[in-house]
């Protein structure tokens, strides 16, 4: 496991992640039907979708994989919160459930 954090979303309706990404002008790389890996506000995060396909996803998982390299403290949570703010705003997708994770247990 990794002590990053992650939120998982799922939606009232099915969301096109890229499209949404497009429409918000937030970089992204397609590795896969399920993954996105996306670079926002200089973070690296990680989008998959838990069901279906990234261009149709209800449910699905942000994990911070590197914080900007600015320095500048700031909470990891709000940064994966902001994003998800920022991506559904491009969409008419309702989040009907929402939880956030940060994994604090030392796993050696």
């Amino acid at each position: 496991m990794t002590d990053e954090p992650v939120q998982y979303c799922t939606l009232d309706e099915p969301v096109d992640i890229p499209a949404a990404l497009e429409a918000a002008a937030i970089e992204y790389l397609d590795v896969d039907d399920q993954r996105t890996i996306v670079i926002y506000q200089q973070a690296i995060l990680m989008v998959i979708a838990s069901e279906g396909r990234a261009t149709a996803a209800r449910e699905f998982a942000v994990e911070l994989w590197e914080e900007p390299p600015d320095g500048l403290p700031r909470d990891p949570n709000d940064l994966v919160t902001a994003f998800l703010d920022e991506l559904l705003a491009t969409t008419d997708a309702v989040r009907t459930e929402f939880e956030g994770h940060q994994d604090t247990d030392d796993h050696d």
